[in-house]
């Protein structure tokens, strides 16, 4: 008796960890089926704000070098990495779509997704300010590959 609940046990977690692995797989699936026909919803930037690297980018702004630094921090301290590729922020998962290459992401869908999450993927809303997850979508906009 005490083997077979030993390899249930086994078998159990090895069950558990590729249900896991399954449902990792799902997050931000949809940005690939985001047709690059959708329309831009991004704001206009303004061009007579000054360029505080402090101060949150416009949707699609270039960001400076500290805000790539910090954004590339975030990336890292809140495990993206662990499910996605991007290959700045030095990140090889394997789990949720690669961020490099994928040209069907926008400003607005990276900071509905962060912020709310879907399907497997967890949403950072309350944990991650607004404004960080704004760079951290330009981030990504702007370095991947």
């Amino acid at each position: 008796m005490i083997g077979i609940a030993k390899l249930h046990g086994r078998g159990a977690k090895a069950g558990l960890a590729m249900f896991g692995a399954a449902m990792l797989a799902v997050p931000l699936a949809s940005a690939w089926a985001i047709g690059q026909d959708q329309a831009e919803t991004a704001a206009p930037s303004d061009a007579a704000a000054p360029a505080d690297a402090a101060a949150p980018a416009a949707a699609g702004a270039a960001l400076t070098a500290e805000q790539v630094v910090s954004a590339r921090e975030t990336f890292g301290n809140f495990s993206c990495g662990a499910c996605h590729t991007l290959s700045d922020a030095g990140a090889t998962g394997q789990i949720g779509p690669s961020l490099d290459g994928n040209g069907n992401l926008d400003h607005d869908f990276i900071v509905g997704r962060v912020t709310h999450g879907q399907g497997a993927m967890p949403g950072f809303g309350g944990q991650i300010p607004d404004e960080d997850i704004s760079t951290l979508a330009n981030y990504i906009l702007q370095v991947k590959k």
